[in-house]
């Protein structure tokens, strides 16, 4: 429509039998390399054609065959401008390619970081499997036989049972590292799943009560994905830790373009106004903010604790 409407103007404007007619042409002229940028080598010939024909018929009406000159002229010119817009079309193409190129190479780049970084993991919660869990494990152990030798009016025997006491702890402290480092396989489970299975194993491991309330139609990246789940690990890690809690609710849902996960329990609280920073904390926001999400904590002493992270879908 926009090239046929040009066409139609400047023969009008040829109609007016001005002594303008070359700048007249020369319109034609800008016409046709618009027409080369912007449209295929086919329909940009084709408007080329028709733009040919009208100058030439002009210029043969008015010049009759003196005018033959100024076809082959006209011929010459509207065969450069075809090749140079063209030109131009192909190098502005080729520019998106190597940008499309370029791009892609990022995103690769950044799953192979993201890749090696899993595998560090892995590796690092094989090696405090293996190594130092078992040594921790095989300390418990002799601290047990050595406990049941003593007699409870030893004087050692207090610092045996602390001792086991310690051990164990400690072994329950790498069980949660080395669960948080090497988490379920989301790639094979829903978000929802894999969140219901560790609020369940987490809830018989802490003799915590829970209850579920997770959309299982929330679909989002791989990489927010593992960001809740971690945010879900951290949370859950907190409550068994410090908030003597006999109760949690998970909830897990989705409204317009923003996902949430909500973790609430009924424990001891604390002052969340004064005290917005820990380890824990930090590492949920920053987990989040890698995703472009946020974190939200409220908690009142005596009255529980409330942790909210929102995330977008896209």
């Amino acid at each position: 429509v926009y090239f046929g409407g040009q066409a139609v103007v400047l023969g009008l404007l040829f109609l007016l039998n001005s002594d303008a007619s070359d700048a007249f042409n020369f319109l034609f002229y800008i016409l046709t390399f618009h027409a080369a940028v912007v449209l295929s080598i086919r329909m940009a010939t084709i408007w080329t054609g028709i733009y040919f024909v009208i100058a030439s018929s002009v210029s043969l009406i008015s010049r009759g065959w003196d005018g033959l000159y100024a076809v082959f002229f006209y011929l010459a010119v509207f065969i450069v401008c075809t090749i140079l817009g063209n030109t131009v079309q192909q190098t502005e193409l080729t520019s998106e390619r190597n940008q499309s190129l370029v791009d892609e190479l990022k995103e690769t780049q950044q799953k192979l970081q993201e890749l090696a970084v899993v595998e560090e993991r892995n590796r690092l919660a094989r090696d405090l499997h293996d190594s130092v869990k078992q040594q921790v494990f095989a300390i418990s152990m002799q601290l047990s036989a050595a406990r049941t030798a003593l007699s409870p009016t030893d004087k050692a025997y207090s610092s045996v049972v602390e001792a086991e006491r310690l051990a164990q702890q400690a072994g329950a402290e790498l069980t949660t590292l080395i669960s948080a480092l090497r988490p379920p396989a989301l790639e094979s489970k829903t978000l929802a799943n894999a969140m219901s299975e560790h609020v369940d194993a987490w809830s018989r491991q802490n003799n915590i009560a829970y209850e579920l309330d997770i959309d299982s139609t929330v679909s989002i990246s791989q990489q927010t994905e593992q960001a809740l789940f971690r945010v879900l690990q951290e949370a859950l890690a907190n409550v068994s830790r410090h908030s003597k809690a006999s109760q949690v609710m998970v909830t897990l849902r989705s409204q317009d373009d923003t996902v949430a996960l909500v973790v609430e329990d009924n424990g001891a609280g604390y002052d969340a106004k004064h005290n917005k920073r820990g380890v824990g904390l930090d590492s949920m926001r920053e987990r989040l903010m890698a995703v472009n999400g946020t974190l939200e904590v409220s908690s009142l002493k005596s009255q529980g604790t409330s942790v909210i992270a929102t995330v977008r879908r896209s």
